[in-house]
């Protein structure tokens, strides 16, 4: 049975960023639309980074953790713009904190207006 496309990918690149990774984790998967994967790419950290992110993983389905070698941001944002399964990417760093109405007011504007590419 194929998954089902979400609406929005949460694509999250993370380097040794435990010092934040938790409180910004939590950020996304309060949001109140719900619609979302949530990708984080461990970057090859060498604090607990990648253990914070497979810990929130094991709890919420959305959160899938990504890890491997060290390679520098624009790698790990083209990846993960490469896994993305939905039509709309969201780009969220590792020490961001999103207000529980990020996804749905961004989702809602780029529905009513077509014309737009970018919020």
């Amino acid at each position: 049975m194929a998954l089902s496309r979400p609406a929005i990918t949460v694509a999250m690149s993370v380097y040794n960023g435990a010092a934040f990774l938790a409180p910004a984790i939590e950020s996304v998967l309060a949001q109140t639309f719900g619609d979302f994967e949530f990708l984080v790419l461990d970057d090859g950290s060498n604090d607990d980074s990648r253990a914070i992110a497979e810990g929130y993983a094991a709890r919420d389905s959305r959160l899938h953790v990504i890890s491997r070698a060290n390679r520098g941001l624009v790698a790990s944002l083209n990846q993960l713009f490469n896994e993305a399964r939905a039509p709309i990417v969201a780009r969220f760093d590792a020490d961001d904190l999103c207000r529980p109405e990020r996804l749905a007011r961004q989702y809602a504007f780029l529905m009513a207006q077509p014309d737009h590419g970018l919020v």
